[in-house]
Parts: C-alpha cells; structure tokens; sequence
C-alpha cells in the first residue's frame, strides 16, 4: 500500500485538490484517519518555533521564538479550531487554523488564516497513519508553483511536532523551514480542577452578618471540609448583594459527594459550629450541581491557598459569573457557537475565562441539602484584574459591532430567560480569583 503522501501527491500531480470526487479507490478506503485524528491537539500548548529566515535559497539560518496555542473542538470532534500567537522576528503574529474531516474520503482539510490577511489560504488535504499525520496542498510562492506539506509527529498527552516543507520540484525533494515543538503548560500560577461534579452555592444572609459568616467559614470550614474529600474552590462577595455569600466546592463524582458530605455535616467540626454558621443564614436552597461542559473546561485555579492569618498569594480582581438558562439540556451546538463565536470575542475584549459548566443532570445524593433540580443551564466564569479592566471590558463589547449586531442576538435567541451576571469580589483564602499576571 502507497504511504498517505503518495496518495495525496498523486492526486495533486493529477490536477486534482487531494479530495477525491469520485468512487473512492480500494488505497483510499484504507485510511485510518477519524474524526478523532486531532484530540491530541485539544488544550492550550506553549510552542517553541524554528523558522528558515528564507525559504527556497538554501538559507542555513533559523529564527527561534516563543508561541502559544489554544485548540478546540466544535461539531463534536468533527472539526477544530486553533489560535496562534507568537512574537516573530518580523513582529506579532496571530493566526488561527480551521480542520475538517471529511467522512466520506477520510481525509482533513486544513485551512490555515493570519490577522494580516484575513483570508484562508488553500486547505491542506490529508490524512493520519500509524500516529503521523501528513498533508499536501499546491500553491504559489514567489512567483513559482510549489508544493506544501503538513507533518504532525510525536504525539504524546504532553508533547507534539509539527514541520512545514516546501518542495519546488514536483515532490521529489523537500526543504523543511518551518518546526514547531508543542508542550502543555507546566501548572505554576493556575491549574485545572479536577473537579467533575461542582457545586454553586449562593446564600441569603440575615442583614450586616455577611462578614461574620467568611470569617467562620476561612476560619474553620475550608479545611475541615477537604479533610473528606471535598475541594474548594472559591468563596465569593456578591458586589451587588449585600447580604449574599457565594461559593464553589468540587467532587470526583456523585457518590464521593454523598459521603464526604455525610462525613463533614455529621462529623465534630460542623457539629461545633453549625449553630453560629446557620444563625447567619435565611436560605442555603439556591444551589446549582454542575459538571464541566467539555474535558479541559474545568477552573484555572490559584495553586495555593492563603493560611487563615495570612494575605491572599495574589490580589483577588473581580470573577464574574454568567449564568444562562435553557428550555432543554444544553447540547453541542450551543457548546461550539460558544467555543467559536462567544468565547473569541469577550477574550478578544479583554475577559480571562475561566471556566464553562452545564447541569449535571444526576439525583442529589444528599438530600439535606436541597439543590435547583429540573433546570438545564450553561455557567462560564471570567475574571478581570479590577474594576477598570471589567469596565473596559464592556466598553470594548458595547462597541463591537459584530457583538452587538450578531453575536449578541445569535446568543440570546438560545435562552429561556436573560442571562443572570454575578459580580464577585474573592474572599481572602478563595483559590479562584483573577490568575497572576494575567
């Protein structure tokens, strides 16, 4: 059997795009390719890039610098989309890249597009094979026609490669001029939750005892808390309820909830402290039990707490909460408008996101405490770094036309109801609050 390349070459030598038109051929259906091909890829990358300074001269001399890489699915897997930015020699650059699979050939097109352009350049066609991916496309180049290829190799969970060569003599040698080297991240000032169940607590409080329950809870109930397997996550002053507490704790799943909440409500530290707590309070029921709407939305989170006598690690900022209500469960069409259009544009205007929620449809495990059951919603978090940064923020989005004019109404035919927006000032020893630097 002919390698994916000769396949793919061969179609291009034959004046075709590498997308078959017609019955495929017994090579082409043996394709291993799937719309699983790029899950490796989702997630957010540091890129290190080595770039020939000029492509085609028998140059010897590379750049080197920096990137980053967000990617994510949409269609459920069936497509993708990345952006790039990087500082090059040559200044600033952003891109992003679109992949589709193509059921029917078994093949990926790949449609590569920079902020200076604004256009997608000719797709890339191709396919994987045995964990290595390659993918051809024939195009102009200083006047000459030339052929391109794709390299994805070195597939790891934590690390990948991806090369660009040109060839001008019909593919019979090639010159690579372009590497990038992919690794995840290393946790150092936020992390992922591992959290798959979340809870949403939001409190109503007698009048001026708001204080008087943070205190308490820093004091005596963040630790004794995860003491049973519990984790907190963030603890919260509502900015336009004044007698509201709001918090978030996590689970690995609904049946260690059960116990660890049975441990901790019937365990000596609630029991020694419950009485002062619940004479703060007027009603615990507004509680909303989550999940991570897609792997990766969990919270980026501080990687340490404050002590109970000490300042925060970093300053708080503001943590802004959203909350959509749907008539039905929310499913992955709204999840890819999101991801593509909603998410793009409030990063663009200055929001860090921190993470996206849908209901966790399963039966509360512990019914001493009440949650919101039968509703379906979407919650996704972001933070500023003050109250200037938020401002602007919404300055920014006000004057986006496209947001004003399409996004907007686009997401506000999906709801039941108008979105709910809690502004909330982190507690001293929340771990969720605007990262470091961000």
């Amino acid at each position: 059997m002919r390698t994916i390349g000769a396949l793919v070459l061969a179609a291009l030598l034959g004046g075709g795009s590498g997308r078959a038109a017609g019955p495929l051929s017994a090579e082409a259906q043996t394709l291993s390719s799937a719309p699983s091909d790029f899950d490796f890829l989702f997630g957010r990358w540091n890129v290190h890039n080595r770039r020939l300074r000029e492509r085609l001269k028998s140059s010897t001399t590379w750049d080197e610098f920096e990137g980053t890489a967000v990617v994510r699915p949409i269609w459920g897997g069936k497509a993708n989309l990345d952006e790039y930015e990087a500082d090059g020699p040559a200044g600033h650059i952003q891109a992003l890249t679109l992949r589709l699979f193509d059921p029917r050939s078994r093949q990926w097109s790949i449609h590569w597009a920079t902020s200076a352009t604004g256009a997608l350049d000719v797709p890339m066609i191709g396919s994987f094979q045995d964990g290595r991916g390659e993918f051809y496309d024939q195009e102009m180049f200083e006047g000459r026609s030339i052929y391109v290829r794709f390299i994805w190799s070195a597939i790891t969970p934590a690390s990948c490669r991806w090369e660009q060569a040109f060839s001008a003599d019909g593919g019979k040698t090639w010159e690579t001029n372009w590497i990038m080297e992919f690794s995840r991240p290393t946790p150092a000032a936020d992390t992922e939750t591992p959290s798959p169940v979340v809870e949403l607590r939001r409190y109503a409080l007698k009048p001026g005892r708001r204080d008087e329950l943070i205190g308490l809870f820093e004091q005596h109930f963040i630790e004794g808390q995860e003491e049973h397997g519990m984790r907190l996550l963030g603890q919260f002053v509502d900015r336009k309820e004044a007698d509201q507490f709001v918090w978030m704790r996590g689970f690995a799943d609904m049946e260690t909830r059960r116990k660890a909440l049975e441990g901790f409500y019937g365990g000596p530290i609630w029991a020694a402290h419950k009485a002062a707590a619940n004479d703060t309070m007027v009603d615990v029921s507004n509680v909303l039990l989550l999940k991570p709407a897609r792997p990766g939305r969990g919270l980026r989170l501080a990687a340490a707490r404050a002590a109970t006598s000490a300042k925060p690690p970093t300053p708080g900022g503001l943590v802004v909460a959203t909350l959509y209500s749907f008539d039905a469960p929310v499913d992955d069409r709204f999840l890819d408008f999101f991801e593509t259009s909603v998410a793009p544009a409030v990063t663009a205007a200055g929001a860090t996101l921190l993470g996206q929620f849908v209901t966790e449809p399963s039966a509360n495990t512990f019914p001493r405490l009440p949650v919101r059951e039968g509703e379906h919603v979407f919650v996704w978090l972001a933070s500023f770094a003050d109250d200037a940064a938020y401002a602007a923020h919404r300055a920014r989005l006000s004057s986006d036309r496209r947001w004003t004019e399409a996004l907007a109404p686009a997401l506000t035919s999906w709801l039941a109801k108008p979105a709910e927006v809690l502004e909330l000032s982190p507690t001293p020893r929340s771990r969720l609050r605007h990262p470091a630097g961000g």
